[in-house]
């Protein structure tokens, strides 16, 4: 790829450089690099040049439906994760195989949402789980994470989310950290 302006994702102004690939890695970056030999060459002049974006936050409810993902891609985003705001498939394995088995343009990773658990264990009680409803909803939560989840997410704003403690969200998070998991 050359001419063009590159952000290369570590927040360091953009630099004009030409970007070498093989196969699908960056093998190198300079100033001006010789194009004798090259499969093919991309002419960015005047255009950015990034790896691709990660989404954080996306509402993903509609892959399935719309694998392609085409808005994320026109945007940029390669990777994008799942279940923000305390909502995900549960139980997440056979969405995932479903996931697996579509075409889907983007990478994906989900979240455990809290209030799916919560709502698989305690309905819409408004009350704290008992030690043995806890207990089931930390177990949901650990079959998240073997099954792939990044992390757990919460929408405390969002039924049932309001009706949680402070001591259940945290004996969650414990559980996806224990994985290795993040907390959102």
């Amino acid at each position: 790829i050359t001419g063009g302006m590159v952000l290369d994702g570590t927040g360091a102004a953009a630099r004009r450089l030409d970007v070498g690939i093989r196969g699908d890695r960056v093998v190198a970056l300079a100033p001006a690099l010789p194009v004798a030999g090259a499969r093919r060459v991309i002419e960015a002049r005047g255009r950015m040049v990034a790896p691709g974006f990660l989404d954080l936050h996306a509402h993903l409810e509609p892959l399935l439906e719309m694998p392609l993902a085409e808005s994320a891609l026109r945007q940029g985003v390669t990777f994008a994760l799942g279940g923000p705001d305390g909502g995900s498939p549960l139980p997440l394995a056979p969405y995932l195989d479903s996931v697996r088995t579509a075409t889907v343009g983007i990478n994906v990773g989900y979240l455990v949402g809290h209030n799916d658990v919560r709502r698989a264990v305690l309905g819409m009680a408004a009350r704290a789980p008992s030690a043995s409803e806890l207990a089931r909803m930390r177990a949901l939560v650990a079959q998240g994470m073997a099954d792939g989840a990044f992390g757990l997410s919460t929408g405390l704003l969002y039924l049932p989310g309001p009706y949680s403690t402070n001591d259940e969200v945290v004996a969650l998070a414990q559980v996806a950290a224990a994985s290795g998991g993040l907390y959102t």
